[in-house]
């Protein structure tokens, strides 16, 4: 899967943004911090999977500036496809400004690959600096620093941290003894 947006360099960093192709997911914005990113590191490569009106403008804003060549966008790919790709991706960015609590996150996590994302709403519980990183939402500069920190550290150790963290926190057992407590202390205080 790798070798389909490699650019025959194996050694390529391959970036992958899943998700709507909709403004409020912040593509824009990080077709622009990928620009600079890919100033810093020329063997980054920009996946981006998904459907939505806004693809031609977004492969036309990559053209703009610069980074048509290694900016990809995919919108019919199988979830076995796409479970492959997240695997051989170096890390997942999810720009998105605005998420109740995307699943896309903890999908990356849960296949062990560091995860990059804003930092407001309930992302920064599921993320932090030992499975990622997180951004200021809409502002490129902070987007940059976080892709080229991730990107320079120790991947697989982050990967490897995200999917124990999924696989402790957010499972099924972990979900219904939260759900509980809740209960339980909801009847506590009828009583």
């Amino acid at each position: 899967m790798r070798a389909r947006f490699d650019g025959g360099d194996p050694e390529s960093k391959i970036i992958l943004a899943v998700g709507r192709l909709a403004a409020r997911k912040g593509y824009g914005s990080l077709i622009e911090g990928f620009s600079n990113l890919h100033k810093k590191i020329p063997s980054s490569r920009l996946v981006i999977v998904g459907r939505g009106h806004l693809k031609s403008r977004l492969l036309k804003k990559a053209k703009r500036l610069g980074v048509g060549d290694f900016v990809h966008i995919e919108s019919g790919m199988s979830f076995p496809e796409l479970a492959k790709l997240y695997r051989s991706a170096n890390l997942v960015v999810y720009p998105s400004f605005y998420e109740g609590q995307g699943l896309i996150p903890l999908e990356a996590m849960s296949s062990g690959v560091p995860i990059v994302t804003v930092d407001h709403g309930p992302l920064p519980e599921m993320v932090d600096e030992t499975v990622g990183a997180l951004f200021t939402m809409g502002n490129t500069e902070s987007m940059l620093g976080a892709l080229e920190r991730t990107l320079n550290e120790e991947e697989s150790l982050k990967g490897a941290q995200g999917r124990m963290r999924v696989v402790e926190k957010f499972n099924f057992d972990g979900n219904a003894d939260v759900f509980e407590k809740i209960y339980l202390e909801a009847i506590q205080l009828e009583d």
